[in-house]
């Protein structure tokens, strides 16, 4: 096959139809048919025109790839499809072989093709190949084939992109595919120049940024790529994607990218959170910042506010949000029975009398609806959900690299609170720890209370009643959230509320006793908690103190990110959760320690963390152990991937622990 004479491209800016939307690409349970199909109704209603399907786990999409599908399969796809052409939606098919594919072996690429044509039968005319996520050395057949893994990507996708008749819309998704992955620069990549050089022109070529999780995007670091690639990038933007941790949401507005990039794109699609429902946030808030330079009129920059865009606000685009999804979704539903308005609740309706000259409508029962007579209990009002509420529950989770207002006052006025305490330390026989914990949305507190009183300054008073009130608006907003009708958005957000209102709970309990207003709870002080009381799971034992020598942090320009702790002997720790203890209660025969890892996106560099993991094992090791395991979910595939190519690490497999729990150890 021909190739284009490369040398007489000119980098460019993004021209033509510009693309934006939404791609599934989270590893995690897919979104339903259903939702699909809702999705593109928001689409088309807020401007935005594609939508591509790359669920990591649609085994057919990536794990296998050859697979052709089944005809109920088919007939899901093809009607997904057709309903995204109703809706104006450009659905664009994205298949995934990198993970084991053969570049070399024509049966491979048959076997690509005859995929995608199946696919094409069903309507759909806009095509994906994702290289993302896999391992970068080729096989030996490859490597005789070819001089590079990007002269192998790129000769495939260039037949098929062919094949396919050149579609007007064929992206592709490099294996470096933002800038902290290409060595040594984005300029010096010979990766991304091979890509550039040799990728057909009409193809597009994905990107998300400075990193995985890009904080910022400028316009220099895209006329940087785009010099490379010889073409705009589309953003593959993860700002709100959470599928790298399954304690996170993330509501707040897209940002922190301006709007003076559009020109300089081919588009923008955001990879969102793994629930459905709370994405009407995430997508609402692309769609008017891919408006906003031509709506005209530039908004007003406030003082404080000359580096923000002059075009888009992310705070009037949340609120915008916002109030369309109070609106829009059934948050609170009227519906007349007997003449009635109804107001749903999970116990009692809220009945009020409504003027109507036509008869009561009879039920199934015949049965007029209970009113309670004098003297009884009323019946349960649900208080329907406010717009302060939902600006709150966005505060509290916002994005991955800042909290809301809110949730930062209230993380301020604690620590506060706790530095100007007058109790000393030395003056209890029991220490309180605040834990404030970035990997969670907000903050968790770790307490053994002490029994102390004191008195406070009048502006300590003051601050603390302030906190309370914040935390009291905290459990309302939960209450009134978990009485929404709209179910199905309740259950994608119930798990994140009620840890959020479990950790205000404890911090305000907290205040209270620095202030000598109330004792400790018997609950609290209780040596058999109940388990609401303490965080689940062996490696949130924390009673436990960690042994010494085996606690490190990680800190880098903007703070802490990164953290690894370790207990040479976990027995007691298990011993606390006596249904853990019976369940794995073998491994610490041969894996006496216990250790946990953790790192905030922006670290990209796993160095940091081996070496930390290293430190870890030789201090429990002089400490005489005889090996160490640690606890993984199977979606956290960014942990699984470092503690495999570490090489020391091998999974153990053990009966009786939760699906999505895996177990990995080494010995020492």
């Amino acid at each position: 096959m021909s190739k284009p004479d490369s040398t007489k491209r000119q980098p460019v800016t993004g021209t033509g139809r510009f693309i934006s939307g939404v791609v599934e690409g989270f590893y995690g349970r897919p979104w339903t048919m259903e939702q699909r199909t809702e999705l593109f109704k928001r689409e088309q209603k807020w401007g935005l025109n594609t939508y591509l399907y790359a669920p990591k786990d649609d085994y057919k999409h990536r794990m296998y790839w050859r697979d052709l599908y089944a005809a109920e399969e088919a007939e899901q796809l093809t009607s997904l499809i057709s309903a995204a052409k109703q809706h104006d939606v450009e659905f664009v098919y994205a298949i995934s072989p990198g993970l084991d594919i053969t570049f070399s072996n024509p049966k491979e690429v048959a076997a690509l093709k005859r995929k995608l044509d199946q696919v094409k039968e069903f309507g759909c005319r806009s095509f994906s190949l994702l290289f993302d996520d896999i391992e970068t050395e080729m096989c030996p057949a490859d490597k005789q084939a070819f001089s590079s893994f990007a002269h192998a990507q790129v000769a495939i996708t260039n037949e098929v992109y062919m094949h396919l008749g050149e579609p007007e819309v064929f992206l592709f998704c490099p294996t470096d595919y933002c800038a902290v992955f290409c060595t040594p620069s984005v300029t010096q990549s010979s990766y991304l120049n091979t890509v550039g050089e040799k990728l057909l022109p009409g193809i597009d070529v994905l990107w998300t940024g400075p990193k995985v999780v890009s904080h910022k995007i400028s316009v220099e670091s895209i006329e940087e790529v785009s010099s490379v690639l010889k073409r705009a990038p589309v953003i593959w933007d993860n700002i709100h994607a959470n599928d790298y941790d399954p304690q996170r949401l993330f509501l707040g507005p897209y940002k922190d990218r301006p709007t003076d990039l559009i020109p300089k794109l081919k588009g923008v699609l955001t990879n969102p959170n793994c629930e459905f429902y709370p994405n009407f946030v995430a997508v609402h808030t692309l769609a008017t910042w891919c408006k906003a330079p031509a709506e005209g009129t530039p908004r007003d920059v406030e003082m404080g506010d000359e580096e923000q865009d002059p075009c888009y606000s992310p705070q009037k685009a949340l609120n915008l949000a916002l109030t369309d999804w109070l609106e829009e979704h059934e948050w609170v539903v009227v519906t007349l029975i007997h003449g009635m308005s109804v107001l749903p609740g999970p116990c009692h309706p809220r009945l009020k009398k409504e003027s109507s000259e036509e008869e009561p409508m009879q039920t199934d029962m015949g049965e007029s609806p209970y009113i309670p007579g004098p003297g009884e209990n009323p019946l349960y009002t649900a208080e329907p959900l406010t717009l302060d509420d939902l600006k709150l529950l966005s505060d509290l989770f916002y994005l991955p690299y800042e909290h809301g207002t809110t949730a930062r006052t209230m993380l301020q006025e604690l620590d506060w609170l706790k530095n100007q305490s007058q109790a000393a330390a030395a003056e209890t026989d029991k220490v309180v720890f605040i834990f404030i914990c970035k990997r969670r949305s907000f903050f968790y507190m770790l307490s053994s209370y002490s029994c102390f009183l004191f008195f406070q300054t009048a502006e300590w008073c003051s601050r603390a009643q302030q906190f309370d009130n914040m935390c009291e608006a905290v459990v309302q907003m939960f209450n009134r959230l978990s009485n929404a009708p709209n179910r199905s958005i309740l259950y994608d957000l119930y798990n994140y509320i009620c840890d959020i209102k479990s950790g205000v709970g404890l911090a305000r309990a907290y205040v209270k006793t620095l202030g000598g207003h109330s004792q400790p709870s018997a609950q609290l002080l209780n040596d058999d908690p109940e388990p609401w009381g303490f965080r689940g799971g062996l490696l949130s034992a924390g009673e436990i103190s960690p042994s010494p020598l085996c606690g490190l942090i990680l800190e880098d320009d903007l703070g802490l990110c990164g953290y690894a702790l370790a207990l040479t002997d976990a027995k007691p720790a298990a011993a606390k959760i006596q249904v853990i203890q019976s369940k794995i209660g073998s491994v610490f025969e041969e894996f006496p320690s216990v250790i946990a890892l953790e790192m905030l996106p922006r670290v990209t560099d796993p160095s940091p963390a081996k070496r930390m993991i290293g430190q870890l094992l030789s201090s429990i090791r002089s400490s005489g152990s005889r090996g160490a395991f640690c606890e993984l979910r199977q979606s956290n595939r960014r942990m699984l991937d470092f503690y495999s190519k570490l090489g020391s690490f091998k999974l153990v497999q053990m009966d009786g622990l939760p699906q999505d729990i895996l177990v990995m150890a080494t010995s020492l």
